[in-house]
């Protein structure tokens, strides 16, 4: 019997390893990212409301076993956070009209762009783009920005989007793909794209691109976006994500609980992060679930 244990444990491990998850007790949480075994999450509050300095905004940690170990893992005020990136050590986020950045290893804010008195309205999402930039989507506004960390500095891209939220970079292509919610939250959102260091390109929209309430935008390979939809804001009852492939301008839905929110991928894990704002859990699907 001895013998049977190690063999089981090998047999079963991917199982284990792979299986879905949903951590609870988070609150309103709106992005996930990973990191190292672990993950980051940003939480707009128990007071959901994305617009008000009221405070009560998190960036939480769940640990390798997906248990919530801190509902607060930095010691600082945050209202509303968004959009979450890492770059090094250091994890950005977007917070109404901050950009701010954290050591992970200090727990301490080594980043804070000030975009108050009306040089940003809503910031949403944020992607790395190298060691010094991040491009940032003001829902608000209609644009992204891209900024330099190292400055402080920051430029506006060209091309007006429709209450725009995720972005994604494509290194390999250069290409900048963000997703929209639409005028008035109305479903009519879209995917669009723009080659980053083009100064003369603008965001426009990619050919086919399916429509809807679109929250968060990742790769999954070179050819894919994965997109999420809440379908409608007031009182969703599913979701939908997106595969769109790049290629052959075309994709395909795949219907998912209500309200998924700024999704990311564990590329160690294989795993999706599906921040579940209304309901708030943070819920873990291994891609082959969904054919991925």
């Amino acid at each position: 019997m001895k013998m049977l244990f190690p063999v089981l444990a090998i047999l079963f491990a991917p199982c284990v390893l792979h299986a879905q998850k949903t951590i609870s007790g988070l609150a309103s949480p709106e992005s996930a990212v990973a990191y190292k075994d672990g993950y980051f999450v940003s939480n707009i509050g128990v007071n959901l409301d994305a617009m008000a300095k009221d405070g009560d905004g998190s960036i939480s940690y769940i640990n390798s076993k997906g248990k919530l170990e801190t509902l607060k893992y930095f010691d600082d005020v945050l209202h509303a956070p968004k959009g979450l990136d890492i770059i090094g050590n250091v994890i950005y986020v977007a917070d109404i009209d901050h950009v701010k950045g954290y050591n992970i290893a200090s727990r301490k804010k080594v980043f804070d762009l000030n975009l108050e008195g009306g040089k940003a309205a809503l910031l949403n999402d944020v992607t790395g783009i190298n060691d010094s930039l991040l491009v940032v989507t003001d829902s608000f506004k209609d644009h992204a920005l891209l900024v330099n960390v190292q400055t402080g500095t920051y430029t506006e891209l060209k091309g007006n989007m429709v209450v725009p939220n995720g972005v994604v970079y494509n290194a390999k292509t250069d290409e900048i793909f963000v997703c929209s919610m639409g005028a008035n939250l109305d479903g009519t959102g879209k995917i669009f794209s723009k080659k980053l260091h083009d100064q003369n390109a603008a965001f426009t929209p990619l050919e086919n691109t399916p429509t809807g309430v679109l929250d968060g935008i990742v790769l999954i390979d070179d050819h894919r976006l994965l997109v999420s939809d809440w379908i409608v804001i007031k009182e969703p009852t599913k979701g939908n994500l997106y595969v769109y492939d790049l290629d052959k301008k075309q994709y395909k839905k795949i219907e998912v609980e209500r309200a998924p929110a700024d999704i990311a991928i564990d590329v160690k894990q294989r795993t999706l992060l599906i921040p579940q704002l209304l309901d708030n859990r943070l819920k873990i699907v291994p891609l082959k679930e969904y054919g991925l």
